[in-house]
């Protein structure tokens, strides 16, 4: 059973998304801001980190890289999931390089494959493919700021 930590304010698609991760026989953890998830993952071993761009306290790309001073073996196991244009920051490119992005709305399949992927692939961005490349359908660092403009 996986272990899954779905952050976003938004209570209605939280609600939503942790049901259906809940059916595909996932353990969902819920928090609605970074902060909050920062404190969870103090306390709690998850598999796949779900988190939304913006939120209120703290974002996704800071709850990333917090997390990953104190929990290092959570690289490759994000997935970021944004409603707006994706700003053009070094942190995004450096998340790009490691994690999954995904575009709301959200095809729950499409959540689903990444969750399984970063689950079962946390080294993903190591050694293989090149920066900007789409793999998977997922955007790499260069298609992300693409997107961005």
């Amino acid at each position: 059973m996986l272990s899954v930590l779905l952050v976003d304010a938004s209570f209605a698609l939280r609600e939503a998304l942790a049901r259906s991760l809940a059916r595909r026989g996932c353990h969902v953890t819920t928090a609605e801001s970074g902060l909050e998830a920062f404190e969870l993952l103090r306390q709690i071993r998850v598999d796949v980190v779900i988190t939304d761009l913006n939120m209120p306290e703290r974002d996704g790309l800071w709850l990333w890289r917090q997390t990953l001073l104190q929990r290092p073996e959570l690289r490759g196991h994000f997935v970021l999931i944004a409603s707006e244009p994706l700003p053009k920051r070094r942190s995004l490119e450096l998340f790009g390089a490691t994690e999954r992005v995904l575009m709301k709305p959200l095809a729950v399949e499409e959540l689903w494959r990444e969750v399984r992927a970063a689950a079962n692939d946390g080294k993903k961005g190591e050694g293989r493919g090149e920066r900007g490349e789409v793999r998977d359908g997922v955007p790499r660092a260069s298609s992300l700021q693409a997107r961005a403009g």
